[in-house]
């Protein structure tokens, strides 16, 4: 596997653990006050999550999200 292939794979997967993250911190943050260990489990599975989908699809998960982040704002 060449090296560059490693780096852009880290990035992808970083780059969507790190929106999965925030976004899902940023929405569940009145849920800290109940129950801090669901709360805390919950960002990081949906971060996980975001970033094995970047990982995997790449450009087409970014477009997804861009399509359904629109919708709100």
């Amino acid at each position: 596997m060449n090296p560059a292939d490693k780096t852009e794979k880290a990035i992808r997967f970083g780059c969507g653990f790190v929106l999965g993250l925030a976004l899902f911190s940023l929405s569940s943050i009145w849920f800290v006050y109940e129950d801090r260990g669901f709360c805390l489990g919950t960002v990081l599975v949906a971060a996980v999550l975001f970033g094995l989908a970047a990982l995997k699809y790449g450009d087409v998960f970014w477009r997804w999200f861009a399509r359904w982040f629109s919708r709100f704002c």
